[in-house]
């Protein structure tokens, strides 16, 4: 689920050494300096520090870190990205595929900032690098700005919820953080999933609906990772991907053939109100080039389309997924598992226009 460098000691030439982990928690060294500060190079990362509570050890963060509003208000922001997040889905596919292919990064970190932070703890990832800055530079840029500082950089990369779960202990053996704050996180996470799954299993009297998951409509991409779990602890099943499998473009062909009772937008990085404002751009508009086969759609027809905020609930491997999975509950099941369990608050129904 991660791998940790610290520098020192045995110094590579890249400012410490590589340690590679499974689902172990890593053996902090601790570093010859007091006061912990802590950089977070994702907002999953730095809602997990919120939730371990060290935020307010939070010295930076990146452009994306929203949450908790809280803690990240007034803290130095140390990336940059180079993707327009007003541009069209297609538009921003276009450049990703564009940039991945030049072997670029999207994102790119703020030098004078970051080395002002001077961080003893850099938390990032390198399993996506649409998602964050490349992990490569990173490491060097960590090597060359902090090279008078002895820091740890720490990259998680959760593929599943267990590995969302054991970046909790990761991130917290890092922090060195109290046996009984990680448990607490812990406990929160597990205790949030079985409340979801038990409410579940009172209304499931007949067989889970088939449900089909976007993560992107323009092109097609299934959601991958941790949603086929998120998905089966609402109740539903999902056969668009395996547990931790990535997601995957997929045509219009192959989702009419796997015929969903329900479909569910959750596009990576937008909210509630991009996403409903994209699928009645792209999917509904009657005059667009995918209205006549996605109206088609029994799914469509039958009203059983909602339109989440992806980047809240459904993209990031933080806490709050627990959060997605009682969205997923509401709308599949009808399960309230919170005061905002109701239509509007953090999910839409869409409906086709009127003939």
């Amino acid at each position: 689920v991660a791998h940790h460098v610290v520098g020192p000691p045995e110094n590579d030439g890249v400012g410490g050494s590589i340690q590679r982990m499974g689902t172990s928690l890593p053996s902090p060294s601790p570093l010859p300096c007091e006061e912990v500060r802590v950089v977070s190079l994702l907002p999953s990362l730095t809602e997990i520090v919120a939730q371990l509570g060290k935020g307010e050890q939070l010295v930076g963060i990146t452009h994306e870190c929203d949450f908790p509003p809280d803690v990240v208000m007034g803290k130095k922001v140390v990336t940059e990205s180079f993707v327009d997040p007003k541009a069209s889905q297609r538009e921003i596919n276009d450049r990703v595929v564009e940039s991945l292919a030049q072997n670029n990064s999207l994102y790119a970190l703020r030098e004078g900032a970051f080395r002002d932070a001077r961080p003893t703890h850099v938390l990032t990832q390198s399993l996506c690098d649409v998602c964050a800055v490349n992990f490569e530079q990173v490491k060097s840029k960590c090597s060359r700005l902090l090279a008078d500082d002895p820091y740890k950089l720490l990259s998680v990369e959760p593929q599943t919820l267990r590995d969302v779960r054991d970046s909790i202990q990761v991130v917290g053996a890092s922090l060195d953080c109290s046996r009984a704050a990680i448990d607490e996180a812990l406990a929160r996470f597990d205790e949030g999933r079985a409340s979801v799954r038990e409410r579940v299993h009172r209304r499931l009297d007949r067989r889970r609906p088939k449900v089909a998951l976007l993560e992107w409509f323009d092109p097609l991409f299934t959601g991958g990772h941790w949603i086929h779990e998120m998905v089966e602890d609402a109740g539903g099943s999902y056969g668009l991907t395996r547990p931790g499998e990535r997601s995957a473009v997929m045509t219009r062909s192959d989702l009419a053939a796997y015929d969903p009772d329900v479909i569910v937008l959750a596009p990576c990085g937008f909210d509630l109100d991009r996403c409903e404002r994209d699928a009645k751009k792209i999917l509904y508009d009657p005059e667009g080039e995918h209205f006549e086969w996605w109206s088609g759609l029994r799914a469509v027809r039958e009203s059983e389309v909602y339109a989440c905020d992806g980047n809240q609930y459904f993209s990031r491997p933080s806490p709050r997924l627990v959060e997605g999975i009682e969205i997923l509950a509401e709308v599949l099941h009808g399960v309230a598992t919170t005061p905002r369990g109701e239509e509007g608050a953090r999910w839409r129904r869409l409906e086709l226009p009127p003939r």
